[in-house]
């Protein structure tokens, strides 16, 4: 017979009222709550108080610790609303018919900031299909990073980024839960903010396929952390043309341009495309950057860009995995 076994050390059940339930600390990691809130289909479902609305979770810190990633310190005795936070946004705004007396709390103990996060997306997983944006969103809040361009929050570009730029550790090129997120971000972190730091152009709808873009556009930061890299980047975003010379060839960036503003009916982003049309952006990149920092010549048409990937990767699978000089060469 299977042994019985007790959790009554670290789960209990704990009755709020609902002005201790407002007070209650925002999880570390949580998605845009306030987004949500006012979403259609949030009132949909919230709107009419009903009974179940009222059951949340919350847990409480068992001793004194510290978020490693923010090196925030909590302590002891701290208590996290875990699952609930949409519905206390929805209330506090006002737009439920009625507000709840009482709330019915499933009161976990925790010893650590990683059990916080974990407990958190066990309930969120089985409560919700949380969209990936949803969890980006919870990876950067842990990360104190908080984005003005919502586009950022699209996680395929940098997915394949991470794989791409070092597939040991990110092993495949999307599905991410959010603690890969967190991971993935933290990786890219800089080059991230810097891609949030100015406002993108619309005129040549750079918007409509960012991915394989912005894929490109992480891997080349990430190798050439310097000025004139920024820059590159930065006049691709913001549709930057630039004249002919004498001869009629247009500089790299220009370039770029041109292909995303005459795309054809084969460009778009999928899965079979992106790798293509990276490896098609980081041409443009790799070229503009040559040009700035070499003298190279212009080019007249553009050349193949098969291995540009390789260029750009910081691992590479050789000889049985044999892990390579992690020093770029180009």
């Amino acid at each position: 017979m299977t042994n019985k076994k007790n959790f009554a050390s670290v789960f209990s059940i704990r009755p709020f009222d609902y002005d201790g339930f407002l007070l209650l600390e925002k999880c570390p990691v949580q998605r845009n709550h306030k987004k949500r809130a006012n979403e259609r289909k949030t009132e949909d479902k919230l709107k009419k108080l009903l009974a179940q609305h009222t059951m949340i979770a919350t847990a409480e810190l068992t001793c004194d610790a510290v978020d490693p990633v923010t090196g925030k310190d909590w302590y002891k005795g701290q208590v996290f609303l875990i699952d609930a936070h949409t519905r206390r946004e929805f209330w506090m705004l006002g737009l439920s018919d009625f507000l709840p007396e009482k709330l019915t709390s499933q009161h976990y103990k925790v010893s650590s900031i990683g059990e916080v996060r974990d407990l958190y997306y066990t309930f969120d997983s089985s409560t919700s299909a949380e969209k990936s944006s949803d969890l980006a969103y919870g990876a950067c809040r842990y990360l104190n990073i908080i984005l003005k361009n919502f586009k950022l929050y699209q996680v395929t570009g940098l997915t394949w980024a991470a794989h791409y730029y070092d597939e040991n550790q990110f092993n495949k090129s999307g599905g991410y839960d959010g603690n890969g997120l967190i991971v993935i971000y933290g990786e890219f972190k800089n080059e991230i903010l810097f891609l949030d730091s100015f406002a993108w152009a619309s005129k040549n709808k750079i918007d409509k396929f960012p991915h394989p873009l912005q894929t490109a556009s992480l891997l080349f930061l990430k190798k050439h952390d310097d000025d004139v890299a920024r820059s590159i980047v930065q006049k691709i975003y913001t549709n930057k043309f630039s004249l002919p010379d004498d001869e009629g060839r247009e500089d790299a960036v220009t370039e770029c341009l041109n292909w995303i503003k005459n795309k054809d009916a084969n460009f778009a982003a999928n899965y079979d495309s992106i790798p293509v049309l990276t490896e098609g952006f980081l041409y443009w990149l790799h070229q503009a950057y040559l040009e700035e920092t070499e003298g190279k010549e212009r080019l007249y048409k553009k050349g193949n860009s098969i291995g540009m990937i390789d260029k750009y990767a910081k691992i590479k699978n050789v000889n049985d995995y044999q892990i390579i000089d992690e020093v770029f060469n180009t």
